[in-house]
């Protein structure tokens, strides 16, 4: 009799890293994921209420794949009391800017330190982060680079 188990298997063939997206409000955020996502720019976002996810498949260098699984946070300091629950367990943290707005820039150590605080993660010193300056589409129509 054949013993194994064809989606234990797979399970084993998958990796998964939780990333979690913070920033100011209306950095766009969410239009960064949609994009990630399905490759397609929309314009028609509203605020995001406390948190969403989404999911993305990526198949590595060993054709091992890897299940990206995308926490969308609300940036409105209103839901940051929420932000423990949806930090804890992140294997890293992408802080999104917006380039025409020197104040969100400067807000993201304010997000880090609020993120290594709510997330407790397990070794500080490795969590990885990365900064992405957003809405570079924007610099065509006047708009300004923060320096």
């Amino acid at each position: 009799a054949d013993l194994r188990n064809p989606a234990l298997e797979e399970s084993f063939r998958k990796c998964f890293v939780k990333l979690v997206v913070i920033g100011d409000s209306g950095v766009g955020k969410s239009s960064l994921i949609h994009f990630f996502q399905k490759g397609q720019f929309s314009g028609h976002f509203k605020p995001t209420i406390g948190a969403d996810f989404a999911n993305r498949e990526i198949v590595l260098d060993d054709d091992k794949v890897c299940v990206l699984q995308i926490w969308d946070t609300a940036g409105q300091e209103r839901f940051q009391s929420l932000s423990s629950a949806f930090y804890r367990g992140a294997d890293c943290c992408c802080m999104v800017y917006d380039i025409s707005s020197p104040s969100s820039f400067q807000h993201l150590v304010n997000w880090k330190s609020h993120f290594m605080q709510r997330s407790q993660p397990d070794n500080p010193s490795t969590m990885p982060f990365l900064v992405l300056g957003n809405k570079v589409d924007l610099e065509e129509e006047g708009q300004r680079r923060v320096q």
